[in-house]
């Protein structure tokens, strides 16, 4: 009998084995990896023989494993090559295990030659280790006027997901990793994402794509953290949208990344519900053409942007009214929609510790800037240093919801530059409402404070030989009479003594 219970038990312990913790080879399953070998089916096959719970691996490899096949669904966004389930961790040898996308596959007209590498629907408890994932996108460029959203890990409703020690590199789609719809709970941390949107590693752009994002997330608590996200080639790259990470989920964050020659480097979006706690901190913005921007369909509150580096860079082909480091888009003041990005307030925003600076001397008109903001409530932006821009530090301006409640304190504003714009009337701060006098009981700018700023010399200033090229002050506040009174400078250093507070009555 005690024989019995102790062969019952050993089998028992391995029967759990093999239900919760099973370890596949995909060459157990026919995968090839030799780079020339569809080995798509062979993937799937080794998918396929996983349970959906438990702690199971798949195992690729060294080797380069070609993806060819894809699977057509009724919505061409749902197209994938590999269907995944919930409780698999994917793993290689790091950059010696490659998974890469066949050579045209993608770059045809019909829109359902359309698919994502790995897909899941409603999957948890998913994990990619060490694997590197190549788009190919040099040989998979997407055609004139289709869309293409082929991306290496495409999940939706999902949860717990890690991505981890993985790069990622040479995107012809729309994005490489997209969370999309109601999950929560991912992490991607340490991975490196190389190439995308109009730069895919070559020499020819991929120019018929229309928008770019290395990591797209629409999940709630999801956290990117110290990744690298660049573009090795920025002037080609910078020729069309190259998004660095997308948030659009609560309780998220971007954290100590390093993002090099996006537009912008980080894209905070209430796109589709409200949005709270979710901040941005210790990150390398280099070479950008902007660094953090909103876009506000939703409420937002309680967003922060704290330590970051925002290093800009002048565009090439592409060109925005204002290169800014923090940008909150107004569009039009008087059309409120979602596609304008000012449907909404933000509330307590804290813009806190950072360095944005513009080193590259003016090439072009482009106008630079710091911060611009409006729709902000109970907020505040303090102890940033802002440097080598040549339009202004902060621009505030009005909207349908006003600006209330503000701390501009502890500030630096240093080193800026003229610009070649002959009609341009900038400064350390200028505020702005071409909103409110056209609109009965508008809420306007209120309770704003300057306080404690430094504005160091500029070599602007009033100095004549500027003159031409527009009109620099300390600050410049063009506002209607009754708002005047809303804003506060108290304590404020000006190096340069040319440098004035202009108010500017509007009617």
């Amino acid at each position: 009998m005690r024989i019995k219970s102790i062969f019952l038990f050993i089998f028992c312990f391995f029967l759990h084995f093999l239900l919760f913790a099973l370890n596949v080879n995909v060459k157990k399953y026919g995968a090839k990896g030799d780079g020339k070998t569809d080995d798509t089916k062979a993937v799937q096959a080794a998918i396929d023989a996983l349970p959906q719970i438990g702690k199971n691996t798949i195992y690729f490899p060294a080797g380069t494993y070609i993806i060819k096949s894809h699977t057509v669904t009724n919505n061409y966004f749902e197209n994938y090559c590999l269907l995944i389930h919930s409780a698999i961790t994917f793993k290689g040898e790091g950059n010696k295990s490659v998974i890469k996308l066949a050579n045209n596959v993608f770059d045809k007209r019909d829109s359902t030659a359309n698919a994502h590498i790995f897909f899941g629907i409603g999957v948890h408890t998913i994990q990619f280790k060490n694997l590197l994932i190549e788009m190919n996108g040099m040989n998979n460029l997407a055609p004139e006027k289709v869309i293409k959203n082929h991306c290496a890990i495409f999940i939706k409703d999902g949860n717990n997901v890690l991505v981890q020690n993985i790069t990622i590199k040479n995107c012809a789609g729309r994005n490489m990793i997209i969370l999309h719809g109601k999950g929560t709970g991912a992490l991607i941390t340490k991975c490196k994402f190389l190439n995308g949107g109009n730069y895919v590693g070559g020499n020819t752009p991929n120019k018929f794509q229309d928008d770019f994002s290395f990591v797209y997330s629409e999940w709630d608590s999801t956290s990117v953290l110290k990744n690298l996200i660049q573009q090795q080639n920025v002037p080609i790259a910078l020729n069309g949208f190259s998004g660095g990470i997308e948030l659009h989920g609560s309780y998220s964050n971007a954290t100590e990344n390093t993002i090099i020659g996006c537009h912008p480097a980080i894209f905070i979006s209430s796109s589709f519900h409200s949005m709270e706690s979710t901040s941005v901190q210790n990150n390398r913005m280099l070479q950008c053409l902007k660094g953090v921007s909103f876009w506000v369909n939703f409420p937002m509150n309680n967003i922060s942007i704290c330590k970051n580096d925002i290093q800009l860079i002048n565009s090439f082909k592409l060109k925005p009214s204002v290169i800014v480091g923090i940008d909150m888009p107004n569009g039009n003041a008087t059309n409120y929609s979602f596609k304008m990005a000012n449907n909404a307030p933000v509330s307590n925003l804290l813009i806190a510790d950072n360095l944005i600076s513009k080193s590259l001397p003016d090439t072009t008109s482009d106008l630079t800037a710091g911060m611009l903001m409006h729709s902000v409530q109970n907020s505040k932006v303090l102890n940033n240093k802002i440097s080598g821009v040549n339009y202004a530090g902060i621009i505030l301006m009005g909207s349908k919801w006003g600006l209330n409640q503000l701390m501009v304190a502890n500030n630096i504003f240093f080193d800026f530059k003229p610009n070649n714009n002959k009609t341009a009337v900038g400064g350390y701060i200028v505020i702005t409402d071409t909103y409110s006098p056209k609109v009965t009981n508008a809420p306007g700018i209120k309770k704003v404070y300057i306080r404690g700023n430094k504005f160091n010399s500029s070599n602007m200033g009033l100095n004549k030989s500027y003159v031409s090229k527009g009109v620099f002050f300390g600050a410049f506040v063009a506002l209607p009479p009754s708002m005047h009174q809303e804003i506060h400078f108290d304590k404020n250093t000006f190096s340069n003594k040319n440098e004035i507070i202009k108010f500017l009555k509007t009617d």
